[in-house]
């Protein structure tokens, strides 16, 4: 880009005109007025300013590799989940004594399940019914969890055949393990009703991969974390069912 600027000196008699090119002297009459015969003829002999701005051509991007194979994972993921997509139904009922808010509990369970991060990733949309349900939730007082199964226990969540039982203690208050690693009360309810919603699913219980890993949502981590992070989501090794023949 050209620029030009002109300073003149009325006193001296002189005019310059300043470019990026050479100086030009100004001729004055004697009246003191610029000869403008003199002027054009000299800005008409200066060099043109060379057209490399249009010429300019932006460079061309490409793709790192990491980001190539980053998009054809989540293409890919997509894939599956449009292939696999359906409705899971469940119903809600709750056993016992509850004093915790039942409107509550069907809301965030839900927003649980058909979170991102979570199960939904199988491509399955979870539904809540009023009765008839693929599967039924139950929020459960503590002392009520053995009449589901032996297998139950008063200190935990469990499930027993079509039942995803949440026992209401650990709803309201998480576990020690939990709470003395620092996890939220929202984040340990998404886990609850994802391990257990996953053993619906068709999972066994899981350990701890490595010191310091997220835990698969699969391991007991209201009981202990054992060196790993505590982690509310089902991690990408655990996306299969073998109750909705998804994966495996």
């Amino acid at each position: 880009m050209c620029m030009m600027c002109s300073v003149a000196y009325a006193t001296a008699g002189v005019g310059l005109l300043m470019t990026s090119g050479p100086l030009l002297a100004l001729n004055n009459d004697t009246a003191g007025n610029t000869s403008q015969k003199t002027l054009s003829a000299q800005v008409a002999s200066l060099p043109q300013a060379p057209g490399a701005l249009s010429n300019i051509k932006a460079p061309r991007l490409t793709e790192p590799k990491w980001l190539k194979d980053q998009n054809a994972a989540e293409a890919a993921a997509k894939a599956v989940q449009q292939a696999n997509r359906r409705v899971v139904t469940y119903d809600v009922t709750t056993k016992g004594v509850i004093t915790a808010n039942l409107a509550e509990f069907k809301a965030q369970a839900n927003a649980s399940l058909n979170d991102s991060r979570g199960w939904s990733r199988l491509g399955v949309t979870f539904q809540e019914v009023s009765s008839g349900g693929n599967f039924t939730l139950v929020l459960s007082e503590a002392s009520q969890m053995t009449s589901f199964s032996s297998g139950c226990g008063i200190d935990y969540s469990c499930r027993a055949g079509r039942y995803v039982i949440i026992n209401q203690d650990r709803w309201l208050g998480a576990t020690p393990s939990w709470n003395n690693a620092g996890g939220s009360l929202r984040d340990y309810r998404h886990m609850v009703v994802n391990h257990e919603t996953g053993h619906w699913l068709g999972h066994g219980h899981a350990s701890c991969s490595a010191a310091g890993q997220p835990a698969q949502v699969m391991q007991q981590q209201s009981i202990d974390l054992q060196g790993c992070a505590f982690n509310p989501w089902p991690t990408a090794s655990e996306l299969w069912s073998s109750q909705l023949g998804i994966g495996r």
